[in-house]
């Protein structure tokens, strides 16, 4: 027989312990032995397994193949899952931030917050959808044209006033964002 064809010899056995252990589910067994067969595991689960595998035959026969090599998680995937939660939670600002600021200057707020707000949510934007960085801008000021429509029935004239304020500030923000980003090297402009 080749090496990689002559079985794996089994643990040793220690004295004393077979008395007092558990016997293992196949399940636990079978997620300890690479530990085993790699010298990682405590000497009581190494007991533990090869007193599993003297009575079950399905383990015995995972151990004598060698058990796969345990798989390291795919970095890509990972971050890609992280990515996406931070790419919807950044929206998720982005949204309330809008909302917040069109609260404000709807209920007798004064504006001077939106001066803070609009351009953070139009840097925000800009930061997170990139080359689509004018949607924000855009999308804000339509947001804004429809609420001073809706909630404050004014007329016409006075929300594009106001969606033209919103948007311009969320312009401002989206052209920062864009010059801080080229200036730090990042990434080129669009």
């Amino acid at each position: 027989m080749t090496e990689e064809m002559q079985p794996r010899p089994l643990p040793e056995a220690q004295p004393g312990m077979a008395e007092i252990l558990p016997d293992l589910p196949c399940e636990v067994c079978r997620d300890l032995i690479p530990l085993v067969q790699d010298g990682a595991a405590s000497p009581t689960a190494t007991e533990m397994v090869r007193r599993h595998m003297e009575h079950c035959e399905s383990c015995l026969a995972f151990w004598q193949e060698g058990a796969p090599a345990q798989s390291a998680p795919d970095d890509g995937k990972v971050l890609g899952k992280i990515y996406k939660r931070l790419r919807l939670l950044l929206f998720a600002a982005l949204g309330a931030g809008a909302l917040f600021g069109l609260w404000l200057m709807s209920f007798g707020f004064a504006g001077q917050f939106n001066l803070l707000i609009m351009p953070a949510v139009g840097a925000a934007g800009a930061l997170l959808l990139r080359r689509r960085w004018y949607l924000t801008p855009l999308c804000v000021a339509a947001l804004g044209f429809v609420w001073h429509l809706s909630l404050e029935s004014t007329g016409p004239v006075l929300g594009l006033i106001y969606a033209a304020f919103y948007g311009g500030l969320c312009l401002l923000g989206a052209v920062a964002a864009m010059l801080f980003r080229y200036a730090f090297g990042k990434e080129d402009l669009p």
